[in-house]
């Protein structure tokens, strides 16, 4: 079963990292720190299809789930990279019961889904009854993060066949008319991701949430939530690689 689906299912909540960079090494070198998950940011990121074929690899070797926050709720790109190993998907910018079940079709095979049968990776891991288990070995989020989205939540909510929702808290702020920050403190962005992580588990599905430090997604489980993903791999290189320049240069910057 789905690392991540087995840590819910045993009443624990899971812990991701995020990856802007492309890359097989570090990102096998990253899956062997002991993340649940890794997911590769095919949106906002260079990281193209092959290469990101080439990382879930790794990563699955490294021992964390290979996650896709995939470009756009495009069914073909995500039965494809499911075909190739992908066992998480998260979803952009989903608004409406309509683009919920468009994704639930595309990770599902028939009769839960439309999923066009072909699985290569998969095969490899879960062996020839992979069909029967499917579903139960990758993870599905729909991203809210819009207006509309989060006008239209319930109705997202209602739909079977995916697991949940992983807020994205940037483009959420500047929804709701606040600037896009890390870990925001607005009150008004705090509230909306508070309403939505109650709504979620109102309706008996998973909620996740992207942090950019290691404190604030601490307080995120304490708070109920049941994915997060801790601090780019951009942000943490450039962070350190700060930190050693202004050691060998004596606080110089």
């Amino acid at each position: 079963m789905n690392k991540v689906r087995s840590i819910w299912e045993s009443g624990g909540k899971a812990v991701g990292g995020w990856l802007q960079m492309t890359g097989v090494l570090h990102a096998e070198a990253m899956a062997r720190l002991g993340y649940d998950a890794l997911v590769i940011d095919m949106q906002h990121s260079g990281t193209e299809f092959d290469s990101a074929v080439a990382m879930m690899i790794a990563i699955e070797n490294g021992g964390a789930e290979p996650f896709v926050r995939v470009r756009w709720n495009n069914p073909d790109e995500i039965g494809k990279l499911a075909d190739l190993g992908a066992y998480g998907i998260i979803a952009p910018m989903i608004e409406s019961a309509d683009d919920a079940r468009r994704l639930a079709s595309a990770v599902h095979y028939p009769p839960r889904g439309a999923r066009s049968f072909g699985p290569r990776r998969p095969l490899m891991r879960y062996g020839n009854d992979y069909f029967g288990r499917a579903s139960d070995t990758i993870v599905s989020m729909a991203m809210i993060e819009t207006e509309r989205g989060l006008a239209n939540l319930d109705d997202v909510l209602s739909v079977e066949g995916i697991d949940g929702i992983f807020i994205g808290p940037a483009d959420l702020a500047v929804a709701l008319g606040r600037a896009p920050k890390p870990d925001s403190d607005d009150p008004v962005v705090v509230d909306a991701v508070r309403m939505i992580r109650e709504r979620v588990h109102a309706a008996g599905k998973r909620v996740g949430v992207f942090c950019g430090a290691g404190p604030f997604a601490r307080a995120k489980l304490a708070e109920g939530f049941d994915f997060v993903t801790l601090t780019p791999d951009l942000a943490m290189l450039t962070a350190s690689a700060r930190r050693v320049l202004e050691e060998a240069r004596g606080g110089e910057t």
